[in-house]
C-alpha cells in the first residue's frame, strides 16, 4: 500500500498570468475543452487552438452547429485544458486548465491575427482551402487557471474587475 500527503496547490493572485502557464499555452498542440449539456451531464471535445497574448484569450475553431457551441449558447461557462505528456515518468507531466466563459465570435470580427495563425499552426492538417468562413470562433478569457508540472500544482485568479 502506498501513502502519499495530499499536495495544496499554491494560489498567487497576480495582475498577470504566471509565465508557467503562459509557456504551456503557447507551445501546446491540443486543448481539451468542456462544456455542460442540457441535464449538466459533461461534454469534452479535444480542439485544436492558439493562445493569444494580446487578448489574453485562447482560441478555437468549431461548426456552427456542433453540441459544443450549441452547449455555450445555452451555458458560457467552460474549462480548458492545454497538457504535454512525459511518455517516460508522470512527473515529466504539465498542463494547464482553464475556466471561464465562452464567447462565440463571428469569423467576420475575429481578430484576422490570431486566425491567420490558427491556420498557420495547423495548416498541415486542416488542408489548404480550409472552409474558415463557414466556421465560428470559440474565445475563452481566464476567470481561474490552474496549472501544474511534475506535482506542483499552482492556481492563479484573475483580479475582479
Amino acid at each position: 500500500m502506498f501513502q502519499t500527503k495530499p499536495i495544496k496547490a499554491h494560489t498567487r493572485k497576480t495582475a498577470e498570468i504566471p509565465e508557467e502557464a503562459l509557456s504551456i499555452l503557447r507551445k501546446g498542440f491540443f486543448a481539451y475543452l468542456g462544456t455542460a449539456e442540457p441535464g449538466c451531464d459533461p461534454h469534452l471535445t479535444a480542439m485544436f487552438f492558439v493562445w493569444d497574448d494580446e487578448s489574453e484569450s485562447i482560441y478555437m475553431v468549431s461548426t456552427r452547429k456542433s453540441r459544443k457551441v450549441v452547449n455555450i449558447r445555452r451555458n458560457t461557462r467552460v474549462c480548458v485544458t492545454v497538457d504535454e505528456r512525459d511518455p517516460k515518468s508522470p512527473a515529466g507531466n504539465c498542463g494547464v486548465m482553464i475556466q471561464g466563459r465562452a464567447q462565440l465570435v463571428e469569423m467576420e470580427i475575429a481578430d484576422n491575427l490570431v486566425m491567420n495563425e490558427f491556420l498557420s499552426k495547423y495548416m498541415h492538417f486542416l488542408g489548404p482551402g480550409y472552409p474558415m468562413g463557414s466556421r465560428i470562433a470559440i474565445q475563452v478569457k481566464p476567470r481561474k487557471i490552474s496549472f501544474w508540472m511534475g506535482a506542483n500544482f499552482s492556481l492563479w485568479k484573475a483580479h475582479k474587475v
